[in-house]
């Protein structure tokens, strides 16, 4: 369980599913080769995961999901990922689609989507690969189109995709999308998800050959086009005008906590009955650069929960005030996440290297956890080179390179891109 400020308190319910989680850990633990090997998590895991309501923290109480907050999603999502890094991952891409799917889509597509028997999870690709899309009546159709990168389409019951093309984005030079929602049973998942990290993650890529899509069923979504706050919003609703941001924190960053604290834990575990080849040292524990290197690991890692804890808290005050984000401000919140990211992959690869050679075999779990990690932390949303440039570059005036940070320009407080030297 992780300690949090009074500030930070979870909710009652939100305390049980974070116990649920914790629960799930040794249970997920046994499966690791299977799930590395069949390159997708067992049908029997996925049920329990859902038995302990955790494929339900993002969806709206009306629609009989938990909607947990941001920060409780992190901590419980982390605790899954102690347990086994691609069950993590699912969860926290099913989770913060569900999410996001509530701010973008409008009631009445909600309703009907929600209404459904089965318990609804969504996979989403935000680019295609290509996209041939047609207008007719009614909707859209979509001849071909070939999206990469679907984590969870294994598990999901629809898909949450960007009809335009990474080409024809670049070429309108617009960061503007238009999401669609298509039934898993309409969508081919190709199997081409053969990895090093993250081997049960189900992140196929998506095909999709004439199919139709109602009108209702796609939104268009560019935040730059948005020239004021809506009023009068409550609820989740109150998130919609921070999407980017949402999206940043409960589809990147959780799992990628949660296998670095699985890794501290593993580690500290093991270290009392196991020596140092080649030398005197009977025992890890007692070796003073191992304990330097055990306590270095563990501020890295509370330090990216700090990191992360900072980026909610502005989200948090911000939507509560119903406040715009200075470029400053948005351009550190996407830098809190992808620098926290870059803090748990160091912290995990000061461990690997102080566990001898054994340490490389497949089954061994600090391995696992050193080979999910680093997938983990190469996503695009917690990539910290990318972060990193971009608060370099507004920090010393120049514009954003980032995509996210562009097509949120609307919401800064004042004109500040054309100021940045565009």
């Amino acid at each position: 369980m992780v300690n949090l400020s009074a500030k930070h308190q979870l909710t009652t319910t939100e305390l049980q599913l974070l116990e649920n989680a914790t629960n799930l850990v040794p249970y997920l633990q046994k499966f690791a080769q299977q799930i590395d090997e069949e390159r997708h998590i067992p049908d029997e895991v996925i049920q329990k995961v859902s038995d302990a309501g955790l494929f339900k923290l993002g969806t709206l109480k009306k629609y009989g999901g938990y909607e947990v907050s941001i920060r409780a999603m992190v901590e419980i999502i982390s605790e899954v990922a102690k347990g086994n890094g691609s069950v993590g991952w699912v969860v926290q891409i099913i989770n913060g689609n569900n999410y996001n799917v509530s701010l973008s889509l409008p009631g009445q597509t909600l309703d009907a989507i929600f209404s459904e028997e089965e318990e609804i999870r969504f996979c989403s690709v935000l680019a295609a690969r290509k996209a041939v899309v047609k207008k007719v009546e009614g909707g859209y159709l979509v001849e071909e189109g070939f999206w990469g990168f679907g984590s969870g389409s294994k598990h999901a019951t629809h898909a949450f995709i960007n009809l335009l093309d990474v080409n024809s984005m670049q070429q309108s030079k617009s960061s503007g999308m238009m999401l669609a929602v298509v039934p898993m049973h309409e969508v081919t998942i190709v199997d081409d998800w053969y990895t090093m990290s993250l081997k049960g993650s189900a992140s196929n890529s998506l095909e999709i050959k004439n199919v139709f899509i109602p009108e209702k069923y796609i939104t268009t979504e560019d935040l730059s086009q948005v020239s004021a706050l809506p009023a009068g919003l409550e609820g989740r609703d109150r998130y919609k005008p921070y999407t980017q941001v949402t999206t940043a924190i409960t589809t990147g960053i959780s799992a990628v906590l949660g296998l670095a604290r699985g890794a501290i834990e593993y580690f500290a575990e093991k270290a009392p009955n196991k020596g140092i080849t080649m030398t005197t040292h009977t025992s890890q524990a007692e070796v003073g650069h191992i304990q330097y290197k055990v306590g270095l690991a563990a501020m890295k890692v509370d330090s990216a929960h700090l990191h992360i804890s900072r980026a909610i808290d502005h989200l948090e005050d911000h939507v509560q005030n119903r406040e715009r984000f200075t470029l400053k401000e948005f351009a550190q919140v996407q830098t809190d996440i992808t620098y926290a990211s870059m803090l748990c992959w160091e912290a995990v690869d000061m461990l690997m290297a102080e566990s001898g050679g054994g340490v490389i075999a497949d089954s061994n779990r600090l391995s696992q956890i050193f080979r999910d990690i680093r997938g983990g932390a190469n996503h695009a949303l917690t990539t910290a080179s990318t972060g990193l440039e971009l608060y370099g570059r507004v920090l010393m005036g120049l514009p954003p390179q980032h995509v996210m940070t562009l097509s949120a320009a609307a919401f800064f407080k004042t004109n500040e891109l054309s100021e940045h030297k565009l």
